[in-house]
């Protein structure tokens, strides 16, 4: 056997692109805004 090892990572491959990072962010910032919405604003039932 060769000492050879699985095909190599693609230099840079431990660091996420910044679209999947905007991507993040975005999930969560939608997660945070559904539960502030049920939490406060829906429960309020007056203006």
């Amino acid at each position: 056997m060769d000492n050879e090892k699985s095909p190599a990572p693609k230099p840079g491959y431990g660091k996420r692109p910044v679209w999947q990072w905007v991507v993040i962010y975005l999930i969560v910032a939608a997660i945070v805004y559904a539960l502030i919405y049920f939490l406060f604003i829906k429960g309020d039932n007056g203006y």
